[in-house]
């Protein structure tokens, strides 16, 4: 006779172990998207013009100050070339991808941009706390679609309060 007590069917083995777990988003698409190719000329390009404005301070040696930049700069040289290639080597963004303005700027990041806007214009006039307040609040009942309104005061009143208390009182920074 076979003891079964706290042994487990099949099925429950499987469940025990947790659902698969997609891993799809690591797997390199076989498609560009919209302005990777420009995006990687472009890194190469700010690594070039890195390495060239290291130049000037350079005296020859290994530990003149230029030897960090130009040390940066041909990581980014390097990285962005390496990156262009794998990106020349995939095919053109679909026909129905979305345009590199759409891609780049989708409707979320251009409300936070205006609220970032809004933030900056109101800065001078509703000074750091008030003006902070209200950008944090706008932007969280924003992103989360006008649901936990409480909770986004409560969570921007808590981090405001926590960085007035570090940076006015601990490090003695005049806040605008």
């Amino acid at each position: 006779m076979e003891d079964t007590k706290g042994a487990r069917p099949e099925s429950a083995a499987v469940d025990a172990s947790g659902p698969v777990k997609d891993l799809s988003t690591f797997v390199s698409e076989a498609h560009r998207k919209p302005g990777e190719l420009g995006f990687a000329a472009f890194g190469f390009i700010i690594g070039a013009l890195g390495y060239y404005f290291a130049l000037d301070m350079t005296s020859g040696e290994y530990s003149s100050p230029s030897v960090f930049p130009k040390l940066a700069s041909t990581i980014i040289m390097v990285c962005s070339a390496v990156n262009f290639l794998r990106t020349l080597r995939r095919e053109r963004p679909e026909a129905s991808a979305p345009s590199l303005a759409k891609f780049l700027l989708p409707g979320d990041v251009v409300v936070v941009l205006v609220l970032l806007t809004a933030y900056c214009i109101l800065l001078p006039r509703l000074h750091f706390i008030a003006s902070s307040f209200a950008f944090l609040v706008a932007g969280m009942v924003y992103l989360q679609r006008g649901k936990n309104v409480i909770r986004a005061i409560v969570i921007s009143a808590a981090s405001l309060a926590v960085l007035v208390a570090i940076f006015r009182y601990l490090f003695l920074v005049i806040l605008p």
